[in-house]
């Protein structure tokens, strides 16, 4: 926003004053006489001698009433233009995160602008407009096929919103911080799909030549088999490597039980952690000669060889193969969610993080302590395997009750 003084008019000088917020960088804050309002303008520096000059540029220029913001120059703070805050907030703060982490947050940003279409930071911060815009998520507005969304689903896109508010907040960019009560989740299984049991599993392999085509199955049922019994999210099962470091590894020792080592870059949770390697997942490892392990464990053949054309990758990324691996659940016709238009679900079959929930579940019905179960699939507590990955099943407990009991 570009503001500008007329000398002409009898408006006196605004005078220019330098606060220093608690654990904030300082500001430079004057009244404008044309806006009635106090502007706020960060150094975005804690440098006292910086804010000193700013404050000097400032008076210079309103003595003479030449704008306050040259081309160069962005005004930060509630009236600061959207456009401007989403590169601020991309460069500052996204950057600083997982890449899925930021392709998410920019993606519910994206929704967000289109559905409220904020020309300033404050205006999207309106608490009006936020309420507005988890009303118009629940409705449907801009989601696929206008379908109603989930309340789940809306919490997780403002979540987003308010990440971003927030950091504007820690800035000072905004004077109050942006609040908006809790979404109230209905009762329910918060899970997306379900865990699928083996006789399911063997269906799927099969269905897996239909879509990748005769050369490149084994190369897909490789990559099905991994996620069956490891547990492991797609992306990090592409990023399993015999000898790259910086990437997941197994390691065999002697004496010792064969660890998986999981560097910090490539967790969710941000931390370096070993974990055991499940015995299935070990006994498919061993399936590879000594003499052949190097590179990457799972490397899934191109699709374009079904199709007779040259292939141009030599290995696809993770958010493919999770594409891929829908597909070949869709063919198999395993559905892992019905579809519900009250709460704006569709119908969905089996997909790569359906296995992973499927080995959490079969760790339990094994009887794994709870525990070990949350240790393998890296959740802070074991509320969150139970809530998220192995619900269980109420006879399996009460078969399980009865042999205890009895004996």
């Amino acid at each position: 926003m570009v503001r500008k003084i007329n000398r002409s008019t009898t408006h006196p000088v605004p005078k220019v004053r330098i606060v220093e917020p608690s654990g904030r960088p300082i500001q430079v804050r004057y009244h404008c006489p044309i806006e009635k309002r106090e502007i706020r303008i960060s150094t975005g520096s804690r440098d006292r001698n910086v804010a000193e000059l700013l404050k000097r540029e400032i008076e210079a220029k309103l003595l003479l009433g030449i704008e306050i913001q040259s081309a160069s120059e962005k005004i930060r703070g509630p009236e600061m233009d959207w456009k401007d805050f989403r590169e601020e907030y991309r460069v500052l703060h996204l950057a600083t995160v997982r890449d899925k982490t930021a392709q998410d947050a920019e993606s519910r940003l994206d929704i967000a602008e289109r559905i409220i279409k904020p020309k300033s930071l404050g205006k999207m911060a309106d608490t009006t407009a936020l309420q507005a815009l988890q009303v118009k998520l629940l409705s449907g507005e801009h989601s696929r096929d206008n379908r109603p969304r989930s309340d789940y689903t809306v919490r997780g896109y403002m979540k987003a919103v308010l990440a971003a508010l927030n950091w504007a907040y820690r800035q000072d960019w905004l004077e109050r911080e942006p609040k908006l009560p809790r979404l109230r989740i209905s009762k329910g299984s918060p899970m997306k799909g379900r865990p699928i049991n083996e006789a399911e599993f063997k269906h799927l392999l099969s269905t897996v030549t239909v879509v990748v085509g005769a050369e490149a199955a084994e190369s897909w049922k490789y990559v099905l088999k991994g996620l069956w019994e490891s547990a492991l999210r797609i992306e990090e099962l592409m990023n399993v490597s015999w000898d790259e470091t910086g990437k997941i590894r197994p390691i065999w020792a002697d004496g010792k039980h064969p660890v998986l080592e999981i560097p910090a870059e490539m967790q969710k949770n941000g931390t370096h952690e070993t974990i055991p390697i499940l015995p299935g997942f070990e006994k498919l490892l061993l399936e590879t000669p000594l003499e052949n392990r190097r590179c990457w464990v799972f490397d899934p053949q191109s699709l374009q060889m079904k199709l007779g054309r040259k292939v141009r990758h030599q290995r696809p990324n993770p958010e493919w193969v999770g594409r891929v691996i829908s597909k070949i659940g869709k063919e198999s016709g395993i559905v892992v969610a019905k579809e519900d238009d009250s709460k704006g679900k569709v119908e969905k079959y089996v997909s790569a993080h359906d296995l992973r929930r499927s080995c959490g579940e079969k760790l339990r019905n094994m009887g794994v302590p709870p525990l070990i179960i949350s240790r393998v699939m890296r959740h802070s507590s074991w509320e969150t395997t139970q809530k998220h990955y192995a619900p269980g099943n109420t006879q399996s407990d009460a078969d399980l009750l009865h042999k205890i009991v009895n004996s």
